[in-house]
């Protein structure tokens, strides 16, 4: 049976039989994806947690969203998605999978492709209750506060996530694409706006990314998150 991977059966040996876009071809032949290659794709329940890693620019906070589209070569030789790393795992960069907005983003956070990170720790779920240009009231959630770029009273720049209470953080980027900013939009937040950071409660349910990634394992246990995007332009046969 051929089909994309998008409609491909769950837990069964799949072939990859052709892969439609170039630059998508190019990402997973380094990591080892070609066609010909054997494949499952995965039914796991996966948990979205933003991380905090030790980088180029000290401890940032990765959100869940763009953390599931970095691969990191780790110092035994083992390769994982930098969600999956766990407490004092060090490793380089290996590749990041995703277009200009999320290497952009990334990059403000000193995330680039072969730089060293160490994993700090996976992070709880968190609502931030902040107060819009003290007016306006809203609940963000962790990953929200770490998309989030500015400066709070002068002092130097940094995500919303580290801000102190009762500061008053501008906010002079929004990490991400046009999604992220239009959703931020809703909350009443875009660039220029001032944050007054108020509490942090424990989020009643956990937070994950807008859409759904799919995950794929090789035989060596290399898993990759894709999106759907990308799955379907993968051709696979079941065997």
């Amino acid at each position: 049976m051929y089909s994309s991977l998008i409609d491909a059966p769950i837990n069964k040996d799949l072939v990859i039989l052709d892969i439609t876009h170039t630059e998508l071809a190019e990402w997973l032949k380094r990591l080892g994806f070609f066609v010909g290659s054997h494949i499952v794709r995965n039914d796991d329940e996966i948990q979205y947690n933003p991380v905090r890693v030790r980088g180029a620019k000290g401890d940032v906070v990765v959100p869940s969203g763009l953390a599931i589209k970095i691969l990191v070569h780790l110092e035994d030789g083992e390769k994982k998605p930098l969600t999956e790393m766990t407490k004092k795992d060090v490793g380089h960069i290996e590749t990041i999978a995703g277009g200009k907005s999320v290497m952009q983003a990334l990059e403000t956070l000193g995330i680039t492709e072969d730089i060293d990170i160490t994993f700090v720790r996976a992070l709880p779920h968190m609502d931030y209750i902040t107060l819009i240009d003290h007016r306006e009231r809203t609940r963000l959630s962790e990953g929200e506060a770490a998309k989030i770029w500015g400066c709070a009273d002068g002092g130097e720049e940094n995500q919303f996530y580290f801000t102190k209470k009762g500061s008053d953080f501008r906010v002079k980027n929004i990490l991400g694409g046009h999604g992220v900013k239009k959703h931020l939009k809703t909350h009443g937040i875009e660039e220029g706006s001032v944050l007054t950071l108020e509490t942090i409660e424990q989020a009643q349910e956990a937070h994950a990314p807008g859409s759904k990634p799919l995950t794929i394992s090789s035989p060596c246990g290399l898993r990759l998150y894709l999106g759907l995007n990308q799955a379907s332009k993968i051709i696979v046969r079941s065997q």
